[in-house]
């Protein structure tokens, strides 16, 4: 049984997303992290590599999730968090969401 590693090309698909969601570009990431190219921010996005830790928890506060959220771990299926999310109201439809490796694609499934 392998132990569940932090997945780095997933978890920068996963910040990048959530910063096109928020309207936050990586130089407003760069800045507020103080530093002095914008590069590092792009390395992450890019899943070249993963933020420190103190860098991932100051992420996550200016994106306004947990740490947790950002990451992508091995043992997650693409389907993760999908039981959080169906909590929607149930009227004549719910929104079931899959997570894809190219994004996040919504269906409406009738019941």
């Amino acid at each position: 049984m392998r132990y569940p590693v932090i997945s780095v090309e997933r978890t920068g698909k996963r910040i990048r997303d959530i910063c096109v969601r928020q309207g936050i570009c990586a130089k407003e990431i760069q800045e507020y992290m103080g530093f002095s190219a914008v590069q590092s921010v792009y390395d992450w996005f890019h899943g070249k590599n993963l933020p420190s830790v103190d860098n991932l928890y100051a992420l996550s506060r200016l994106l306004k999730v947990s740490m947790e959220r950002l990451l992508v771990t091995s043992d997650q299926e693409e389907t993760g968090r999908v039981c959080e999310l169906m909590a929607l109201p149930r009227k004549d439809s719910r929104k079931m969401v899959m997570w894809y490796r190219e994004g996040i694609k919504f269906l409406s499934i009738s019941l």
